[in-house]
């Protein structure tokens, strides 16, 4: 059986869109969905799906999130890495490779679940050689959203599309990556930035990045209606995955 590659999850951010509902000074991860936190519904779902080792790359709230943790019994181990100060996604994915040496990771947003089978992921980014992978979702209004476009036979990425007014499906990225380290380490990048924006849109032509458009279900807790509607999504899709394991 093909091993589980470790898994970074970004818990960092500030979570200000959600202070209105969770209050000031509350991590996001900790965010209750149906009466457990949002963290503990990631662990979960990632263990179901065979991931052993978890790097949680925190900042804000980072006191709070450790204490939680040191009160779980869980079934992988997860290691902490704190931000001193803030990153950006594209900062704290290499801060967690060059703390942790992996050679490959997959990452992912701290605030988003999905219904992606990581086995397949992992393969498809084996199979396909490429430096690094994007799990995508199909929506039927990616007005919100940038959208990907790729070559329907390579599943190579060509560009990403800017958000439009006009309401239109498309696939989006769904914050979900696998990433080779040595590729990425050899860029000369700043402390701080973003990941998408001011990385992977940039290197589009000097790296080969792949699209894995196989998400169906998607949730993102980051603004209060869909924290709402997490509440019970969140549970049906790791009922969910809990029965396709």
């Amino acid at each position: 059986m093909r091993k589980m590659l470790p898994c970074l999850i970004l818990a960092g951010g500030l979570g200000t869109r959600l202070r209105p509902v969770l209050g000031e000074g509350f991590p996001k991860a900790l965010a209750s969905v149906d009466g457990q936190p949002f963290l503990a519904w990631m662990l979960r779902w990632l263990e179901r799906q065979r991931v052993t080792d978890v790097v949680l790359s925190l900042g804000y709230g980072c006191g709070e999130i450790t204490h939680w943790l040191s009160r779980q019994s869980l079934g992988l181990s997860v290691t902490i890495i704190e931000e001193d100060k803030p990153l950006g996604t594209g900062g704290a994915i290499l801060h967690a490779l060059w703390t942790c040496g992996a050679p490959r990771m997959i990452v992912l947003n701290g605030d988003t679940i999905t219904d992606l089978d990581l086995c397949s992921f992992v393969e498809f980014f084996d199979v396909g050689g490429a430096d690094l992978a994007i799990a995508a979702t199909s929506v039927s209004d990616a007005s919100r959203y940038g959208t990907l476009e790729f070559d329907a036979g390579s599943r190579r990425l060509i560009a990403f599309e800017e958000k439009r007014p006009v309401q239109a499906p498309g696939f989006i990225n769904a914050g979900v990556y696998a990433v080779d380290a040595a590729r990425l380490l050899g860029f000369d990048l700043p402390e701080r930035f973003s990941f998408e924006d001011d990385f992977l849109r940039r290197q589009i032509t000097s790296l080969d990045i792949r699209v894995f458009p196989e998400i169906t279900e998607f949730i993102d807790i980051g603004i209060p209606s869909d924290y709402a509607r997490a509440q019970h999504v969140v549970p049906l899709m790791c009922e969910q995955s809990a029965h396709d394991t």
